[in-house]
């Protein structure tokens, strides 16, 4: 194979972009597309300067996926959700809290990531039965966020 030499790259400058478009199409068609999915919604993301508004987000994109009618839109609200999920896992806890937070954030990513790849199958109502496994999550690390007042008092 014959490499192009930069007087002709010079020379033709279209050709060359359509090259290296094709070889950057080549590369990410190389990753399984579940995996590119989830890779393009966590790509570069910047810490969420306020958690609460982040959750919020999150929140509506849950309610958004579940109440999809089809793939594409179920597959656009958890690239945003996924997103969302990273901005936080960006984020600063107090350091005795970060492990904890830490874990919860990469469990839900982690379902995340199966419900694009069942999605990805072609099964809608499999991935919302997965996606239903995000709010247990959510509901097992608040809770472990949030001390009742018993354990408060009593500890454990």
């Amino acid at each position: 194979m014959k490499l192009l030499s930069l007087s002709r790259v010079k020379k033709f400058p279209l050709l060359f972009s359509v090259f290296s478009l094709c070889c950057l199409n080549l590369a990410l068609h190389a990753q399984p597309l579940e995996e590119q999915v989830s890779a393009a919604a966590t790509a570069t993301v910047e810490a969420t300067t306020d958690v609460e508004a982040t959750m919020k987000a999150m929140a509506l994109y849950y309610k958004k996926a579940l109440a999809a009618v089809d793939i594409p839109q179920m597959q656009s609200e958890i690239n945003a959700l996924q997103h969302e999920v990273a901005r936080v896992q960006q984020y600063q806890f107090p350091a005795e809290k970060q492990p904890l937070f830490q874990q919860g954030l990469s469990e839900v990513q982690q379902q995340l990531t199966l419900v694009q790849q069942t999605l990805t199958a072609g099964d809608l109502p499999a991935a919302k039965q997965q996606l239903a496994k995000v709010d247990s999550l959510k509901k097992q690390y608040h809770k472990e966020r949030s001390p009742s007042f018993w354990q408060l008092l009593f500890g454990g």
